[in-house]
């Protein structure tokens, strides 16, 4: 079940990232129901018009576009929709993907009340799941807000509070990102917090000895995970639609990275855990302007792919700096 908002349901491009999941799962073998609160086992079928790839996947879904974590002034809640459509009791999904928040920021909501809304929505998620489910929650991509189409949805950071400044564009972008940044982190350590509240709880459940997460036997409460999906949109421009919703070209770096994050999850191997320094980021730097102290087995595709495009080019720089700044 893929939960969120318009990113989910496909504003503007059918089918969103979860065609390219869907397809990609299918390719390494495995039968995947995709189930939601919208359709009933919808069928539909993608036909790439640059590459004439064509596939056949699953349209259910519980995305819904303009929606945010919890409803508030003018905007409907996924929260709220979740329970009045009952749709995680009814389907019982096995893996739930939830990414929801950019609505939030778009509106320039409290963040402390985001986080909030978006904990008591992990723990609605997670009490109405079956035991052995697993729930991956997502951050949220970066956006391009002085694109035409989108420049008005933003416009609470174009001006101070007490409208007597306006904002530059360039300022305004930068309090945007700013803010969708700190969205991120704050996600990943709610998601962090919770975890850890998991191994406590299952800790007491049996009588002080700590259960291993992956023991899906022993396991009483669901799996809750950290996920980075935003990771792979790395160029706004050319992987954007709008400015804040991915065209193909980004959904399907999405797909692609939730097929192998799932995949992994599924077959019980760990994901593989890379740690990098500063030191990578030099190194990474010198080869890309071609400094001949390098050899050639030191940058490698498998490591230092940071966007998973098969190349190693600038874009990787800028996914190692989001990586050493977020271990900060």
């Amino acid at each position: 079940m893929a939960i969120g908002d318009s990113i989910t349901d496909g504003y503007g491009v059918s089918g969103s990232y979860r065609k390219y999941l869907y397809s990609e799962l299918t390719k390494k073998g495995y039968n995947i129901d995709m189930v939601g609160s919208k359709g009933n086992d919808m069928k539909a079928e993608f036909i790439d018009s640059e590459t004439g790839e064509s596939f056949v996947y699953d349209d259910d879904n519980t995305g819904y576009s303009g929606y945010t974590i919890k409803e508030y002034q003018g905007r409907n809640g996924i929260l709220e929709t979740l329970k009045s459509t009952n749709c995680i009791e009814t389907c019982k999904p096995d893996i739930v993907i939830l990414q929801i928040g950019t609505n939030n920021i778009i509106d320039n909501y409290d963040m402390d009340k985001t986080i909030d809304d978006l904990g008591a929505l992990i723990d609605y998620i997670l009490g109405s799941l079956p035991d052995t489910s697993a729930l991956f929650v997502t951050t949220i991509p970066d956006v391009d807000p002085n694109r035409q189409e989108v420049y008005n949805w933003f416009s609470s950071y174009r001006h101070s509070a007490d409208w007597q400044t306006n904002y530059s564009d360039a300022e305004a972008e930068e309090n945007i990102l700013k803010t969708l940044h700190i969205y991120n982190a704050n996600l990943n350590a709610e998601v962090q917090k919770k975890k850890n509240e998991q191994v406590i709880s299952n800790s007491d459940l049996s009588n002080g000895i700590n259960i291993d997460f992956k023991d899906e036997g022993s396991l009483k409460i669901p799996h809750l995970y950290n996920a980075d999906a935003a990771s792979v949109i790395t160029d706004v421009k050319a992987q954007l639609l709008d400015g804040v919703h991915p065209n193909n070209k980004g959904y399907k770096l999405m797909g692609e990275y939730w097929a192998e994050q799932l995949d992994n999850y599924l077959s019980q191997k760990p994901a593989e855990e890379k740690t990098y320094k500063v030191a990578d980021l030099v190194k990474l730097q010198k080869f890309i302007l071609g400094a001949s102290d390098l050899t050639d087995g030191e940058i490698t595709l498998e490591k230092y792919d940071m966007n998973k495009d098969n190349r190693v080019d600038i874009y990787d720089i800028v996914c190692l700096r989001k990586e050493l700044i977020s271990d900060l």
